[in-house]
């Protein structure tokens, strides 16, 4: 924004020189630039610091990638990217007849289990009423209740491996939407194989339909200066010429670059990248106008000037050129 003051004062000096005839010697030319050089640069850090203002904020939204759990034949994809789904509906669908015989052979094995279990009940309860008329050995009476008490351990496998293999049929082979929202980046089409997790990739990116939430990054030098509840303006770069009203909704305690995870090394306060880079305030505006008419997309730019309860003439100034900046963006859309 500092061109824009400079641009500015430079009118201001045209209209002194052009219109008012004043005369151009070297002491005009000197104090011009003296002026220029003091009052914008006082008007920039007074207003830096007391209106913080920030090119780093977007609305950020929340997605989650789609994993199938199991590893299956596409039958069919019933989704379209980008239309409005609500919890629950259908996302794509697995070729149930793998599943379908998956549970056929488990309930086979499980009742095989139980045939294995009868004899062998069978068995134990014969040897164990020839112990008890001293006609038979206890040894082999030993060894079919071991082999009894297998086959119930082996019943219990069974019905586990029959319960998996039933919820896969009647929960997996359907992949449904987790929420309200919609999908985009549809992957998956009918007939691809795809694979459950950790081998396999997102079919597809769930965009949750939970409202936006806007987010800039400020500089540390005017933290001071940010309080929950200030007021702000909010400007669009797929809305140029317009400014919205918000409020500071949050304002974040941490840094990213602050952050430390359990590795192996030490921290190293030499490191040139480190220091290079200072960090940015996360601070979350709440725009209070209605956005529902301009069609701003999720995950669009944005840029945010927050007003303090000091100085707050020069807050006049920054909203100035907060909407000077926007009307840019006809002509410089990424400027």
């Amino acid at each position: 924004m500092i061109d824009i003051l400079i641009l500015t004062y430079a009118a201001i000096l045209w209209v002194i020189f052009k219109v008012f005839k004043v005369p151009i010697n070297k002491w005009t030319v000197t104090t011009s630039i003296l002026v220029g050089v003091l009052g914008i640069g006082w008007v920039v850090i007074t207003m830096n610091y007391h209106h913080p203002y920030s090119r780093e904020a977007r609305m950020y939204f929340y997605t989650t990638p789609v994993y199938p759990r199991v590893n299956g034949r596409v039958a069919e994809v019933p989704v379209e990217p980008n239309n409005p789904l609500r919890k629950g509906d259908v996302l794509f669908r697995f070729d149930p007849r793998p599943f379908e015989d998956d549970v056929a052979v488990r309930r086979g094995e499980l009742a095989a289990a139980e045939v294995e279990r009868d004899r062998y009940k069978e068995e134990y309860d014969r040897s164990l009423e020839l112990v008890r008329a001293d006609a038979g050995s206890e040894r082999e009476m030993a060894r079919w209740r071991i082999q009894y008490e297998t086959s119930l351990a082996n019943i219990e496998t069974r019905k586990a491996q029959l319960d998996r293999a039933l919820f896969d049929l009647e929960e997996e082979v359907v992949v449904r939407a987790p929420s309200s929202g919609y999908v985009t980046q549809v992957r998956v089409r009918p007939g691809m194989a795809l694979l459950a997790q950790p081998q396999g990739i997102a079919a597809m990116t769930f965009v949750h339909a939970a409202e936006l939430e806007l987010w800039a990054g400020f500089l540390q030098n005017g933290l001071r200066n940010i309080k929950v509840g200030h007021d702000a303006e909010v400007t669009f770069d797929a809305v140029p010429g317009h400014a919205f009203s918000g409020r500071v909704a949050k304002v974040s305690s941490a840094i990213a670059q602050g952050q430390l995870q359990p590795s192996g090394e030490l921290i190293n306060f030499d490191n040139f990248a480190q220091r290079a880079q200072q960090g940015r305030v996360a601070v979350m505006i709440k725009v209070e106008d209605d956005l529902s008419e301009y069609n701003i997309p999720a995950g669009a730019k944005a840029e945010v000037a927050i007003y303090s309860e000091r100085w707050t003439p020069f807050s006049i100034i920054r909203k100035v050129l907060l909407r000077m900046k926007s009307w840019q963006k006809y002509i410089f859309p990424g400027g």
